[in-house]
């Protein structure tokens, strides 16, 4: 864990029961596939694409057909069996704006954070064997070589387009049984709809109890120390 800190945005309104009773709330990777908001919305989460500059040759190993066209290349992982809990390791104005928030719950014992959210994930009786994973989120452009393993699902968990890079996110991850799965494609540009395929998918919650993080948090309220 290379960060010393961790913030949460969110509305106040929340903060009270993020903070006193440690309800963290998971969505799976498809609520946030299918979100309109461009700043949480991303068709493409759990997913790595490659899409040259340049037009891609195909060759088909059964007939040696070679076939040249404007494609991506697709490496995903079922979505909606991965649930995330998004945080910042960056506090800022700008932030506070981007998220619509009026709160941020600064965690300053990180650790204190995840090991307490790794056991109240161990009850789940539908959890992966792989637990809770934690990492920084890895922003990649979709022309040039990804720095993570683009076939390792787990790592496509945390995977997201540049666009992203400046909210800095940091993010918690756990999968049910049958999540972690590789699933790889070839599209064609222009003709495949990455938000209509996201639809088919169906969005989920699940609220993970980790008890008061009071003793490992403190709250900021955007230019004021006191709740609006």
């Amino acid at each position: 864990m290379g960060s010393k800190t961790l913030y949460k945005y969110l509305p106040s309104k929340y903060v009270e029961q993020v903070l006193s009773s440690g309800e963290l709330l998971f969505r799976n990777l498809t609520y946030f596939r299918q979100h309109e908001c461009e700043q949480r919305g991303d068709p493409l989460e759990g997913h790595h694409r490659d899409d040259p500059d340049n037009c891609v040759e195909i060759t088909n190993l059964s007939t040696g057909q070679k076939i040249k066209g404007d494609f991506s290349f697709l490496n995903t992982t079922n979505t909606d069996l991965i649930f995330i809990f998004c945080l910042s390791k960056t506090y800022s104005d700008r932030l506070f704006e981007e998220f619509k928030s009026d709160a941020c719950i600064e965690i300053t014992d990180v650790t204190g954070l995840l090991n307490r959210t790794r056991i109240a994930v161990r009850k789940l009786t539908s959890l992966h064997p792989a637990g809770l994973l934690h990492d920084d989120v890895k922003c990649y452009a979709a022309n040039q070589p990804a720095e993570f393993n683009i076939k390792e699902p787990r790592e496509l968990a945390f995977a997201k387009d540049k666009a992203f890079r400046n909210q800095d996110e940091y993010r918690l991850v756990f999968g049910e049984k049958k999540a972690f799965n590789l699933e790889q494609a070839i599209v064609v540009n222009g003709q495949y709809d990455f938000r209509e395929e996201a639809m088919k998918g169906t969005p989920m919650d699940k609220l993970i109890t980790i008890g008061s993080i009071a003793d490992i948090a403190t709250v900021r309220y955007i230019n004021t120390e006191q709740p609006p």
